[in-house]
C-alpha cells in the first residue's frame, strides 16, 4: 500500500509492490511500510524486521525486531510471533494492536480495537482494547534464552505481565493541568 525507504526481500520496494508468502519485510530508520495482506493490514514502523506468511483466513508475521501494527476486519485472522509469544485476535471481531520488541525477552503489547490473545506454551492471557502491557519472558532454565522465531514449548518459559497504566497517567495529567491553570478574574 505504501512504502518509504523499505525493503522486501533483498530489494527496495515502492508503493504497489506485491508481497509473497515468506517475504522478509524491513524498514530503516525514519521509514515505514504499510502492507495489505488479504483484507488485513500490517504497518512496520522504523527499524523493523518481519517475515510474513500466508495463514488460513489471514496472515502470520515473525517479528525479528522493531514495531508492527496489525489489524484485521471481523472474520479475518492474523498472528504475530515475537519473543516466543503468539499474539492474535481473541475472537472473530475486528481487531487492531501493536507489538513492539524491546529486547529478546521483552515486548510491549497494545490492543487498540478488540481483544488480543497472547499465548506461550499452555499459558494464555488477553489484552483488552485500550490496554497496554509490558510482557517479559522469564526462562525456567537460567541458561536458556527464547528464540524469537519459534514458539516455545509448554513448560519452558512463562510470562511476567506488567500493566502500563496509560489511562491513569492521562487522567492524572488532566487533573494536574486543571488544578494548576490560573483562575480567571471575575
Amino acid at each position: 500500500m505504501a512504502a518509504e525507504n523499505a525493503n522486501v526481500g533483498a530489494g527496495v520496494t515502492s508503493s504497489g509492490a506485491t508481497i509473497y508468502d515468506g517475504d522478509r519485510l524491513q524498514t530503516a530508520a525514519n521509514s515505514s511500510l504499510r502492507v495489505r495482506l488479504g483484507s488485513g493490514q500490517m504497518l512496520l514502523r522504523d527499524n523493523t524486521l518481519a517475515d510474513v506468511h500466508a495463514f488460513p483466513n489471514g496472515f502470520s508475521a515473525n517479528l525479528g525486531a522493531g514495531t508492527v501494527v496489525v489489524s484485521s476486519p471481523g472474520g479475518q485472522n492474523f498472528q504475530v510471533l515475537a519473543d516466543g509469544a503468539m499474539i492474535r485476535p481473541a475472537n472473530a471481531q475486528p481487531t487492531s494492536g501493536q507489538v513492539t520488541m524491546m529486547s529478546p525477552t521483552e515486548l510491549i503489547l497494545t490492543s487498540t480495537r478488540g481483544t488480543l490473545e497472547v499465548s506461550m506454551g499452555d499459558e494464555v492471557k488477553t489484552v483488552e482494547a485500550g490496554s497496554t502491557y509490558r510482557l517479559e519472558v522469564e526462562s525456567a532454565d537460567p541458561g536458556a534464552s527464547p528464540n524469537p522465531q519459534v514458539p516455545i514449548a509448554a513448560g519452558k518459559n512463562h510470562f511476567l505481565w506488567i500493566l502500563i497504566p496509560v489511562v491513569g497517567v492521562v487522567t492524572g495529567l488532566i487533573i494536574w493541568r486543571a488544578v494548576m491553570s490560573p483562575s480567571s478574574p471575575n
